[in-house]
């Protein structure tokens, strides 16, 4: 199943070329990635409470306003999305092609520009979506990739994809030229999220962008100036694999019981059990401190390694991933989820080990 979910991605409107392009560029790039410190979604109720940690989802170049953006968030439908549906219509539908989610008619020209929903992808938590940027004229972007072939653009503040019925989310975004023979660029969100019925299936995504910019030394100059709104609703194959779970893992030298785990071509996810408490202590309302940070990073670091079926090992650094916490007496729920640099073949992989546990794939 997930080779054809491979071959299907071949079938997007770009060149062989510029496929090879993207590939090598996602890797360049995350060898330069930066790892952010990562802000806190708390979700407080009766004496538990869950607290969520976005770092950045592989592949993204993150330097201050180039090239990618870190977040977590909290995003149940609103007030104003209902009424936005009552008076402003539904979302798009969106068509499954091939496994693949597009979706029909998602796009807003402002000022000359149109910004286009082409596809997303995912499983029941994870997705990406890729929208192509161009001008109505033809032209190209007058823009330059950096070293690694990573576009340094950013929208403006607090542009972003979201979704309907999330609790909390992590994820990055960055910019590419998939095919620099034509007039399009494209941009990525890849995001984890947590939603209400355990898939974000079905749900609707909500895309709000405005000024795209060029950033590098000194203040960023605008290279498109607009806003583009548009919405639709996320569809595709889920292609999550179960994987066997119950088994006594280690996580950073810690007892721990796997609690659940699948995997699909875009990432790994994760719930297991600490058998111990986050030794919390108080801090100031937005970013986290240290102190926590590294509390955080220690029960939310597992070690993961695929295991191919040829023989080589891939490390997976799992705090590059989005997870979070929620304490018990005398344990830590945790979740995590692990977006993978490249698409994965689900067929090239014999097992997978978590904490020590190897895990055969179905």
């Amino acid at each position: 199943m997930s080779r054809e979910y491979n071959e299907a991605m071949n079938d997007l409107r770009f060149s062989p070329e510029a496929k090879k392009r993207m590939a090598a560029n996602l890797a360049a790039a995350h060898e330069q990635a930066a790892r952010p410190r990562p802000d806190v979604y708390a979700v407080r109720g009766g004496k538990r409470r869950w607290r969520y940690a976005a770092a950045v989802a592989a592949a993204v170049v993150l330097v201050v306003g180039v090239g990618g953006v870190a977040s977590a968030t909290g995003n149940l439908m609103s007030m104003a999305n209902v009424f936005d549906d009552l008076f402003n219509g539904p979302p798009a539908q969106t068509e499954v092609v091939d496994k693949i989610g597009r979706p029909i008619g998602a796009s807003a020209t402002s000022n000359g520009v149109t910004v286009t929903a082409e596809a997303i992808i995912g499983d029941r938590t994870n997705y990406a979506v890729v929208f192509s940027i161009a001008k109505d004229d033809g032209t190209a972007f007058d823009v330059e990739p950096l070293e690694n072939g990573i576009l340094p653009l950013g929208f403006e503040g607090h542009s972003r994809v979201s979704v309907d019925g999330v609790m909390a989310s992590g994820g990055s975004s960055y910019f590419y030229d998939a095919d620099p023979s034509d007039n399009a660029i494209q941009y990525v969100e890849r995001t984890s999220a947590t939603a209400v019925g355990n898939s974000i299936i079905g749900h609707t995504a909500r895309v709000s962008l405005k000024d795209l910019k060029v950033h590098g030394e000194g203040e960023a100059r605008v290279l498109a100036e607009g806003e583009w709104n548009m919405k639709f609703a996320i569809d595709y194959e889920d292609t999550s694999v179960d994987l066997p779970a119950g088994q006594t893992i280690k996580v950073s030298g810690m007892d721990a019981t796997l609690d659940s785990a699948t995997v699909s071509p875009i990432a790994l996810t994760l719930e297991y059990t600490v058998h111990e408490v986050l030794n919390w202590e108080d801090q100031q309302s937005g970013r986290m401190s240290d102190h926590n940070q590294n509390e955080m990073d220690r029960f939310l670091d597992p070690s993961v390694t695929l295991n191919m079926k040829d023989g080589t090992t891939v490390e997976i650094d799992a705090l590059r991933g989005a997870g979070g916490t929620r304490e018990g007496a005398n344990s830590t729920a945790c979740n995590k989820s692990i977006m993978f640099d490249e698409f994965l073949n689900l067929d090239d992989v014999a097992s997978i080990t978590i904490g020590g546990a190897e895990l055969p794939l179905p």
